[in-house]
């Protein structure tokens, strides 16, 4: 009997101003889940905003206790935010489009996420999307 391989995220994620750069392998778990809503929270409170770009090509998935996370803390916090996902597959896409209306159905919040077929693709979305984080994270301010 062979053993199975455990597969586990290992993903860098690091900041480029106000944005969270994520590159994940295998499946996201909570740990991983916990830093990036860390990082997330420092930069709400840096810039009243959320930017994060995902790069998904070597990612397998979402751990469910990983999901129940995120879910959990969006109901807590959800400032301006959006995701930016590129290299997305079929499943992986799947999932976060179920999540994301699964936390808009629950919180009545807006969850905004894009796929895309390459980075420059989504950091160009990024950047469109900042000016109006920034909008909103002023009126916010009020």
């Amino acid at each position: 009997m062979t053993a199975k391989p455990v597969t586990s995220a290992t993903p860098s994620m690091w900041f480029e101003d106000d944005l969270v750069v994520v590159r994940v392998v295998g499946e996201v778990g909570v740990t991983e889940m916990q830093r990036m809503i860390e990082m997330s929270d420092q930069l709400l409170a840096r810039h009243g905003y959320i930017m994060l770009l995902a790069d998904a090509q070597r990612a397998t998935g979402l751990h469910p206790d990983a999901r129940k996370l995120q879910a959990q803390r969006t109901k807590q916090v959800l400032g301006p935010s959006h995701v930016a996902i590129y290299h997305v597959n079929r499943i992986t896409r799947t999932i976060a489009t179920l999540m994301q209306r699964g936390i808009e159905l629950v919180t009545s919040k807006s969850y905004p996420i894009s796929f895309h077929r390459d980075e420059a693709e989504a950091r160009g979305m990024l950047t469109s999307q900042r000016p109006i984080l920034r909008a909103r994270a002023a009126r916010q301010e009020k």
